[in-house]
């Protein structure tokens, strides 16, 4: 009987559970793809392939949205452009794109080559004159991850709980040669079903440096609903049959950080803009981590709640 007390205080401490955690991070240095060199003979080579050149096969790869057969990217899988045999060895990620033409796409790569990222081609004036929205053509990329074990846990956001991004935005982007007039990224969320955009985090492209880090509390932040923004219509941005499902609405409804719950993926949405240019650009994250809290079900809020009442009624007989 002597361990009551003891017990008792655990009790108290399990029934106020609330566990803060990483549960998702991705960092692109050498991964999650590489030259053939690097690949060759490390601990990502368990695949039983052969990886041939240098790393580029999967830079330039995604077009569709995000419930297209071709829009999730898993472990394993490779892919061959020109010469280059890419295996792709990061977490399982989910992609979708909305684009005003085909000169830009989703695509991964390492550090080097932006991470995920947006990856634009040239843009000649006829293509840019062609293009029916004016004022440069529109890439939008949304990058999304699994949370740790989102089946076991339930996520939510609380105290100093943060979403933190490395993101890439090269000086060939503007500056003198001003190939993009608009770039920006912003974290995203999935949470009971629905998808939410964090902070707009744009860029000074007459300024850029190699590297910009963001971090916002995740809590506080007040996130714009985006609804269910799956769709599996690749179609470009001016088509009649295009969903625009990665154009968030800003005056749309926010739920405040703190009131989500049910996270199951985290991710990113990127958003960029070409002008006439040679030579192209990308765009990318190069670093992503996101931290949750994990709270107990209601079952075993029952579960702590009975344990707590046998103690006590162990505790009055004791006495």
């Amino acid at each position: 009987m002597n361990k009551l007390p003891k017990l008792l205080a655990a009790l108290i401490a399990l029934s106020s559970y609330a566990n803060a955690d990483t549960i998702f991070n991705v960092s692109t240095t050498n991964n999650p793809t590489a030259t053939a060199a690097i690949f060759a003979g490390s601990a990502n080579d368990v695949y039983g392939t052969t990886d041939v050149g240098n790393g580029a096969g999967w830079g330039q790869a995604f077009g569709a949205n995000l419930t297209h057969a071709n829009a999730t990217l898993t472990p394993g899988m490779q892919k061959t452009q020109g010469a280059n045999t890419t295996t792709y060895f990061g977490p399982t990620v989910y992609i979708g794109t909305n684009r005003d033409g085909y000169q830009g796409a989703g695509g991964v790569h390492n550090t080097g080559g932006g991470g995920y990222r947006i990856r634009v081609n040239n843009v000649t004036q006829a293509q840019y004159d062609a293009d029916p929205s004016g004022g440069g053509i529109n890439f939008k990329t949304v990058f999304m991850f699994d949370a740790v074990n989102p089946d076991v846990l339930n996520y939510g956001f609380s105290g100093t709980d943060t979403v933190s991004a490395t993101v890439g935005t090269p000086l060939s982007m503007g500056n003198t040669v001003n190939k993009s007039s608009f770039a920006s990224y912003r974290a995203v969320v999935k949470a009971d079903g629905g998808y939410y955009a964090g902070n707009l985090n744009t860029f000074n492209l007459t300024s850029v440096v190699a590297t910009t880090d963001f971090t916002e509390n995740a809590a506080s932040t007040n996130w714009i609903s985006l609804g269910n923004i799956e769709s599996s219509v690749g179609a470009l941005q001016h088509a009649g049959n295009a969903p625009k499902n990665l154009t968030v609405d800003e005056s749309g409804t926010t739920v405040v950080g703190s009131a989500l719950t049910g996270i199951t993926q985290v991710g990113f949405l990127l958003d960029t803009t070409a002008n006439i240019q040679t030579g192209g650009y990308n765009f990318g994250v190069r670093e992503f981590s996101v931290d949750a809290t994990a709270v107990p079900e209601p079952s075993s809020y029952a579960l702590i709640a009975g344990m707590l009442a046998l103690a006590s009624i162990m505790i009055r007989r004791r006495k």
